[in-house]
């Protein structure tokens, strides 16, 4: 019954930290910005994640303008990001930019 309250417990505070609204089992949602450029059309698309591993260890570069760089952007039209949590073992969060 403990570890019953303290997962509750746990999965309610876990989005106080994040932008992003968690479910305790599992999570995914995607949002995006639009800019002026978004009328002229998009050419290429580039991606930047960060990885996260049990709550404790999280790897990777999920910048603007790393995602920029990956696909070789100069305008940016849109910017969009995907979130993914599993049970707060796995996070991912990935940036995803599109341009010309």
């Amino acid at each position: 019954m403990k570890i019953l309250r303290l997962l509750l417990l746990s999965g309610m505070l876990t989005s106080c930290a994040s932008p992003h609204m968690t479910g305790i089992i599992y999570t995914s949602s995607k949002g995006n910005v639009t800019t002026t450029l978004a009328r002229g059309g998009v050419s290429k698309t580039g991606e930047s994640c960060t990885v996260n591993y049990l709550g404790l260890v999280t790897v990777g570069d999920a910048s603007i303008e790393a995602a920029r760089k990956n696909a070789g952007i100069k305008k940016i039209a849109y910017i969009d990001s995907a979130y993914t949590n599993i049970l707060g073992l796995y996070q991912k969060y990935c940036t995803l930019v599109r341009g010309i």
